[in-house]
């Protein structure tokens, strides 16, 4: 599906041109955070999309093949970002691929708001959505997982348990998910904050956080400050 393509059939008649692959799922992964799965119907979907009533039955099937396609499209993104960031500092210490790892985390998440919302959305309630999203996760636990344990193991990590440190890690980005709370708090829509709020989150989870960089950003603009 290109930006060549046009409209086919059970759409509604227009000279427009499809949106790109990705605009689709950015804002499928919209539309499930502000609505919620069951809130959402597909007809809402399809309007959502700028597309036709038959637009998901075409090419997902169902509402939850779509679901399926736009979450894995996410996660898989961070998924990268973060696979990325460990393969560059392999040779580095432990210590050095885990801050990495996290700041690649929260960056990478940061850019996606949405789906943290849709991740907390899901992670409320037990259900096969919930297990497909556990699935998705498991390449970055099964990376990150030895790098914790050597950290526990070396005295560098607290010793926690390992759900204690998704959650720590995790959580913070529902800064980013309730953007209008964040405001009332005295957030800057450009804030940029990521790498300070990894900073913070390491110095609790270490037993010795003095290699962790640290950065502020600016209140005003938004704008790291060094």
């Amino acid at each position: 599906m290109t930006t060549a393509q046009k409209r086919g059939p059970g759409r509604p008649p227009s000279d427009a041109l499809l949106p790109e692959p990705e605009q689709i799922l950015q804002r499928g992964l919209k539309a499930f955070a502000e609505l919620g799965y069951e809130g959402v119907s597909v007809r809402q979907l399809n309007e959502r999309l700028g597309m036709g009533h038959t637009f998901i039955h075409d090419r997902s099937g169902s509402k939850e093949a779509f679901w399926k396609a736009v979450v894995g499209h996410a996660i898989g993104q961070i998924t990268d970002a973060v696979m990325a960031a460990l393969a560059a500092a392999k040779d580095g210490d432990d210590l050095t691929m885990l801050t990495a790892s996290v700041q690649a985390f929260h960056q990478a998440a940061a850019q996606r708001p949405h789906l943290s919302r849709v991740v907390d959305y899901e992670a409320g309630r037990d259900s096969p959505r919930l297990g497909y999203l556990y699935t998705l996760m498991s390449p970055l636990n099964n990376a990150a997982r030895p790098v914790f344990d050597r950290l526990v193991r070396a005295g560098t990590m607290r010793d926690i348990p390992w759900y204690l440190f998704h959650f720590a890690v995790t959580k913070p980005l529902a800064m980013y998910g309730q953007v209008p709370l964040a405001r009332l708090f005295g957030r800057p829509d450009d804030a940029d904050d990521h790498t300070l709020m990894s900073t913070l989150v390491l110095h609790g989870l270490l037993t010795c956080s003095a290699d962790v960089a640290e950065e502020r950003p600016s209140q005003a603009t938004g704008h790291k400050e060094t």
